[in-house]
């Protein structure tokens, strides 16, 4: 529980640090902050008949989802995430600034807060663009980790204490 636990304040956390960016959408008249979702992008309400990109709509965003976690008994608990980012912009040259644009303001964020529910950063924040893009969107990837607190079990030698 406390890793879902972790992923739902991280989302949170993650929407408040960024609502103030204002990004490019598939409409040329609309700027939005990312919409940070868990696990996965929610399935489209009005799948495109002709064909259509209907994926740029849910452009830009940031998905938080699980990798795994790492439980040393007695030492440390290190959840580690994965964070996608996409973003849209028909701006060949300098679209993938947005996205680094985006890791950079969740770097910043996570490095000020340390700490997200229970859960504390360790220090470790991996960014990297991807070498490939299907114009006009963009992506990145980071991964976080965390230390969560230890399940203690019965019995167990710390029982003893």
């Amino acid at each position: 529980m406390l890793n879902t636990t972790l992923i739902d304040d991280l989302v949170d956390f993650l929407n408040e640090a960024l609502k103030e960016m204002r990004l490019p959408t598939k409409d040329e008249n609309i700027e939005k902050a990312p919409t940070v979702y868990d696990g996965y992008l929610p399935p489209k309400k009005n799948p495109s008949r002709r064909g259509e990109d209907t994926e740029q709509e849910d452009y830009p965003y940031v998905i938080v989802r699980y990798l795994g976690e790492e439980d040393e008994q007695y030492k440390e608990n290190v959840v580690t995430l994965r964070l996608l980012i996409g973003t849209f912009s028909k701006n060949e040259q300098h679209g993938w600034r947005d996205t680094l644009n985006v890791m950079n303001r969740i770097k910043i964020s996570l490095g000020k807060k340390q700490v997200i529910g229970a859960a504390s950063l360790t220090g470790k924040i991996g960014m990297a663009l991807f070498e490939e893009h299907p114009k006009p969107m963009w992506h990145g990837v980071m991964e976080v980790q965390f230390n969560l607190p230890q399940v203690v079990w019965e019995g167990s030698v710390l029982d003893d204490y």
